[in-house]
């Protein structure tokens, strides 16, 4: 890393702090306002913290293996270029290769209006692994953009190849919530929804989402705007979405958190995953030398603050 870059970071209050996660740097951008973690491993956006606020992102205690492509729980994943399993190999990790590989800092620096802007890249020409195992050339860049209001992600694919690219994807979310017994999750009633927990039925919600456990949802041809409303931390976490057409919801359960190893045992009740996504029916195909960008805001406000 250039010290140019490294000069430009300093003067957003940032740094590149050695992390425990695959021995990989972190970026720390420290603010008035906020401050924020990236892990260049997987390129999460990894924590978000409002000034006298909770994370806005949960993280897990548990670290996982030491394996490649183990997973943690926290932040921002990016699930890239498949979503769930590979349907063609059994043995390929689960979401995708874009979570499980070091991105690298590109630019560190300010919009016009002032917010901090983080730019980092995955070339798949980098990683001789990534080339075996998806032998379409691609890049992958993620613009942050970081305020006191909350964060962007503006996550861009290009295919570099000559041949169609097919893709399924999604920014997989993990936000945190005091507990999401009581957290409810609204704007996606009467969308239609396939509900993996229950052998793939179509189903649709007469009402808002609560509590917020047990849900392997997918919801179709979704809205362009929802938010997690949380009584306990009193704050409404608003998301407004672009280039996504399907709305995931997950969380574990008690049950099946139990069963997993990378997974604390109570931890499934601080956390909601809502994810932008474009899976099953809403999988697409990137045309070569074209480039898809899959866009997710968040704002924080207060419950009463519209």
């Amino acid at each position: 890393m250039n010290g140019q870059l490294i000069n430009e970071l300093e003067e957003l209050g940032g740094e590149i702090r050695p992390a425990s996660l695959k021995k990989c740097d972190e970026i720390v951008i420290d603010q008035p306002g906020f401050s924020a973690i990236i892990a260049l491993w997987g390129g999460h956006l990894k924590s978000f913290i409002p000034a006298g606020q909770e994370d806005l992102l949960f993280q897990s205690a548990n670290h996982g293996g030491d394996g490649r492509f183990d997973r943690r729980h926290m932040g921002v994943p990016v699930c890239w270029p498949w979503f769930g399993a590979n349907e063609d190999h059994d043995d390929y990790p689960a979401h995708g290769l874009a979570r499980y590989f070091r991105w690298e800092l590109i630019e560190a620096g300010r919009f016009k209006n002032g917010d901090v802007k983080i730019v980092i890249r995955l070339a798949s020409e980098n990683h001789p692994l990534i080339e075996e195992m998806w032998p379409l050339a691609f890049e992958l860049r993620q613009v942050f953009r970081l305020s006191s209001k909350g964060f962007s992600i503006n996550f861009s694919a290009a295919n570099l190849s000559d041949k169609s690219m097919p893709i399924s994807e999604a920014l997989h979310t993990y936000f945190n919530v005091a507990d999401n017994q009581v957290a409810e999750v609204h704007g996606l009633e009467q969308v239609t929804y396939v509900d993996k927990l229950d052998n793939n039925s179509r189903q649709k919600s007469d009402s808002l989402v609560t509590p917020c456990e047990s849900m392997d949802r997918v919801y179709v041809s979704s809205p362009e705007e929802y938010e997690i409303r949380d009584p306990v931390f009193n704050r409404r976490l608003v998301m407004q979405v672009e280039g996504s057409q399907s709305t995931v919801l997950w969380n574990p359960g008690p049950e099946l958190t139990k069963l997993r190893t990378d997974m604390e045992d109570d931890e499934y009740r601080r956390f909601v995953c809502v994810e932008a996504a474009n899976v099953l029916t809403d999988a697409y195909e990137i045309a070569p030398g074209a480039i898809h960008q899959l866009k997710l805001k968040v704002r924080h406000k207060q419950l009463t603050e519209s």
